[in-house]
Formats: structure tokens, sequence, C-alpha cells
């Protein structure tokens, strides 16, 4: 393809996309330039492996251009990589108010509110965090429903954590959910919290607030760079994340600035 198609750039995503990427630019003479979503140290932290890191290294090191999702991620392309500042730019994601966000509306429940956790439930995400604050908030808040909704290889410890930890009757595990099933979660939430580890971006947030949701982020995420309109976290401070969602939860103004801001920030 790339020796026989008309085209001006090698775009590529990730490290899946890297070694096809790599052999087209050296086939056209075209330049490459690689996306870095998300790397082996965000998913796996210290344990990474090896051989994807050499994927990755090797994408990087070939690219004549390397976009970072957020600073974040940049930082630790720069640390673990070596790639020079002159071939790395940042390009934050984004995305559009969906249609169906009128209709979701109106299906909020009225009673108990709800937080909720929306993705994959692995150690980079930080569901571990997500229960250690909600055990704090149920003392003080026992009518609050916690949801979390995704699946990973974390799920099967989180809901025997759960269990152990006297929440059976606070926390719902939905499991994996596309479509419209994940804007009715969104819609029905009254909050929305993404306690990442380490998150490259981070666009779930953004879909929450597209529905006028509050959201809680972790400083250690790159949406935390572009939303003012979020509270923020260090994600392994669970005392202060249990303090923010009792604190949204209980002042409609705190909700309403968040809301309102967080839509302003969505367009």
């Amino acid at each position: 393809v790339a020796r026989t198609e008309s085209f001006d750039v090698v775009h590529a995503h990730d490290w899946m996309t890297s070694p096809a990427a790599i052999r087209a630019a050296k086939a056209s003479g075209k330049p490459l330039v690689v996306h870095v979503h998300a790397c082996e140290y965000d998913r796996s932290g210290e344990h990474v492996n090896p051989a994807i890191v050499a994927i990755e290294r090797a994408g990087l090191e070939a690219a004549d251009r390397v976009v970072a999702v957020s600073h974040f991620t940049a930082g630790i392309v720069t640390r673990r990589f070596g790639v020079p500042a002159e071939k790395l730019r940042v390009v934050h994601n984004a995305v559009t108010r969906r249609e169906q966000r009128e209709g979701w509306r109106v299906e909020k429940p009225a009673g108990a509110p709800m937080v909720l956790f929306l993705g994959r439930v692995t150690f980079q995400k930080g569901p571990v965090y997500f229960l250690e604050a909600a055990a704090r908030v149920v003392r003080v808040m026992p009518e609050v429903r916690f949801v979390m909704s995704g699946s990973g290889d974390m799920l099967p410890a989180m809901v025997e954590r759960a269990a152990a930890m006297g929440l059976a009757r606070h926390v719902r595990f939905t499991g994996f959910l596309t479509g419209a099933d994940v804007e009715r979660m969104f819609a029905l939430a009254d909050l929305y919290v993404m306690p990442s580890v380490s998150e490259p971006f981070g666009i779930s947030p953004l879909e929450a607030m597209a529905q006028d949701v509050p959201v809680i982020v972790s400083r250690q995420s790159g949406v935390a760079e572009v939303l003012s309109s979020a509270l923020k976290v260090d994600f392994w401070d669970v005392a202060d994340l249990a303090n923010k969602i009792v604190a949204v939860l209980r002042r409609p103004a705190l909700r309403e600035a968040l809301t309102t801001g967080g839509r302003a920030e969505v367009e």
C-alpha cells in the first residue's frame, strides 16, 4: 500500500501500528507522525512488558513528529523514551455534546444520589481508590449509591473487596457497557469520579460534563490540565476524594457551578 498509494504523511496511533508505520514510512519516503494516546508505563506502572516498550521506543525514535494527548503524557514520553522537545507536540482530545443529551436528562430519578466510576477496571484507572472513598462517604451519607461500570482484570477482586468492606448494599457493578447504555449511565449519575493512577488524557470526564454531570478527576491525568470546572485530587488521597464527593452532593451551589462551568468548557 505504501509503495502504490499517493499520500503525504504516515500517521500511526500507539504501539500496535508502529511496526507497520515504520515500514510504510521507509517504503514511501514520507514523514512519520506517531500519536501517543497511552504508553506501557501508563497501563502497567513499573511492571511493563519489555517487548511492548521496545516497539514503542522504535516508533518514537523513527518518528519525525510525536503527538501526545497531554503534557502529562509528553512528560512520560520525554523521561522514559528520551524524545527531544523539538519533535514533540501536545494536542488535547475533545468530545461533542451529543444530540441525545436532552432526552437522557429526563431519566434521572429522584432520591438517593449516584456516584459513577466508568472505565476499564484495571490498575491504571484506580478502582481501589474509588471503593476506599466510597467506604468513607457512606459513613456520613449512607443513602449514596456507588456504581462501577466497566470490565477488566481487577473486576472480580473489586467485587470481593466491596463485599469485604461492607459495601455490598452501596456499590453496584454493571459490567461492560457500550453505546446508548454508556450515555444513559452518565445521565443517571449525580457525580462522575475518575481516580486514575496514570491517565494520558481521560476523555470520559468530558463525556460526563457534556451531559451536565459534575466531575472529580485525579491530578495524575492529562484532562486535569485543561479543566478548570472540575474538582481535582491526588489519586491516592482517598480522604480528600471522599470529602469532595460529600461536598458536591451536599452543596447545590457547588454542583451548579461545576455543571455550568463544565458545560461551557466542553463547548
